[in-house]
């Protein structure tokens, strides 16, 4: 019944978001909960539905079918646990670089869009699916007792142990819907398009990519998860900088129940840079 009906709304959001022209908010609410009640529990399963496809975008929504096609496993992730505090978690997962030789675009695209449910959005390049073998979980299981947050769902991306990527947010993606294939310099082109005189800015500006663009857009680009830091803050005062840190280290320090600790691939010196490429920025808009 679940697959039914995510099919159902899934076409009813198509009609009233391109034909019509607008989001029905309901619609939205409808979509989440029957893709929460597929995937809530100690093993989750992500009921992908719809045929497999490749637009003119070149996106692509798996299907069960697709799936099929590629070998599965149980793994553990020492990258995952690390990330989110938890012991011996376990995931079936899919090869994503095998995904890629499968679907794959024939174009000059160089990375992955991962755009997920709830309005988060990672990317990741062909490189690092490759170089670090990278894999896709589609079922989750955490240990007995372990508090799991709402956006902890498949599909999510997995470390796989033996792996050393750079300790990134981009390599925890969870609950994604989709997979958008896209050239790197183009996604990044509103936030690479200020000329940054100063090393502090243009490191802030990696920090943001690297670990705040997924929940937080920039002219347009990056996920609207967590809203636009740009208009949440002013970053022209210094006391809206303040406020910023202050604001980060309580929404995104240790501990927090969202499980969202981003303040552990930061570290001081990046959020002092981080908020000086977002006052360079303040002022370029």
């Amino acid at each position: 019944m679940v697959p039914f009906l995510y099919h159902i709304t899934k076409r009813l959001l198509y009609f009233f978001t391109i034909k019509n022209g607008f989001c029905s908010q309901f619609g939205r609410l409808v979509l989440h909960a029957c893709i929460f009640s597929a995937c809530v529990g100690g093993s989750s399963e992500y009921k992908l539905v719809g045929k497999e496809r490749r637009n003119a975008s070149h996106t692509i929504t798996l299907s069960h079918q697709a799936f099929s096609k590629l070998e599965k496993k149980w793994v553990s992730s020492a990258y995952f646990d690390r990330g989110l505090k938890y012991k011996n978690s376990r995931f079936e997962v899919v090869s994503f670089p095998s995904l890629l030789d499968i679907y794959g675009p024939a174009d000059d695209s160089d990375a992955v869009l991962l755009n997920c449910i709830d309005d988060y959005q990672g990317i990741i390049s062909f490189d690092d699916v490759r170089r670090y073998n990278l894999q896709l979980a589609i079922k989750i299981k955490l240990a007995q007792g372990s508090h799991r947050p709402s956006w902890l769902q498949p599909l999510l991306i997995v470390v796989p142990d033996n792996s050393n990527p750079p300790f990134l947010e981009r390599f925890l993606t969870a609950n994604i819907s989709d997979l958008q294939f896209v050239r790197l310099a183009d996604y990044y082109a509103p936030v690479d398009r200020e000329i940054l005189p100063e090393v502090s800015a243009v490191v802030g500006r990696d920090v943001f990519k690297d670990n705040c663009l997924f929940c937080h857009s920039i002219n347009g680009v990056g996920g609207i998860k967590g809203g636009s830091l740009l208009e949440k803050f002013d970053f022209r005062l210094g006391v809206e900088k303040l406020r910023f840190r202050n604001t980060f280290l309580v929404v995104h320090g240790k501990d927090n129940d969202s499980k969202q600790n981003t303040k552990q691939f930061l570290t001081d010196n990046h959020l002092e840079a981080l908020s000086k490429f977002l006052s360079k920025m303040t002022k370029s808009n």
